[in-house]
């Protein structure tokens, strides 16, 4: 080996070793499935002056807070249900949610989420212009079966199975991905080159047998 390429192998050693760097930092910032799709613990839900909640479905997590605002419009008073029953199947606690808290422009109300699940809500004036939505909870976000409110507003429930026809998704990001392949790179790169200097660095003395 010349001496000008056996003087390359520290900088190429580093080369290497910065590539498994770069490709750890991009899986530990992608993380994994679940670090991808977490749900947040705060979401804020918007009634209109179109009647409409913005947005209508949201996600959160376990133990999460959801606050409900009105930003435009006015009387968006909000209870639990689909909106088959008027007075609600009280799944979660809509009491700081009522007409009085809720009829001008920047009232809001928060409720609190503690249990994993679907919670369907309506604007109690509006309901009839189908101003609803679904707050989902936990380890139910993103797929799996639903739930929905018997339409006769017993307070029974049906539940859908999931489409066989959509698979889950896997989570993991093409970032993710991609720094295990720059990891394990590196990786055989550094081992490689390691092999390399042993074998073939002038001067480098190995034990003998």
């Amino acid at each position: 080996m010349s001496l000008a390429a056996a003087r390359s192998l520290p900088r190429l050693l580093l080369l290497a070793l910065a590539v498994a760097v770069l490709g750890a930092g991009l899986v530990l910032a992608a993380g994994g499935p679940a670090g991808a799709q977490a749900a947040p613990s705060k979401v804020t839900i918007d009634g209109t002056a179109a009647n409409k909640w913005e947005p209508a479905d949201a996600s959160v997590k376990p133990g999460g807070t959801v606050t409900f605002r009105i930003a435009s419009g006015a009387t968006h008073p909000v209870v639990s249900g689909d909106g088959s029953n008027p007075q609600g199947d009280n799944r979660f606690d809509d009491s700081d949610c009522a007409l009085a808290n809720m009829t001008k422009v920047g009232d809001s109300c928060q409720v609190k989420f503690p249990k994993a699940g679907t919670y369907p809500y309506f604007c109690q004036v509006h309901v009839s212009l189908g101003m609803k939505g679904v707050i989902t909870v936990g380890a139910s976000a993103g797929g799996g079966a639903t739930t929905t409110t018997a339409a006769n507003g017993a307070g029974g429930s049906v539940v859908e199975p999931p489409s066989a026809a959509a698979p889950p998704s896997s989570g993991r990001p093409a970032i993710y991905w991609a720094g295990w392949g720059l990891f394990a790179l590196g990786a055989l790169l550094a081992l490689g080159l390691i092999a390399f200097y042993v074998r073939f660095w002038p001067g480098f003395t190995r034990p003998k047998s």
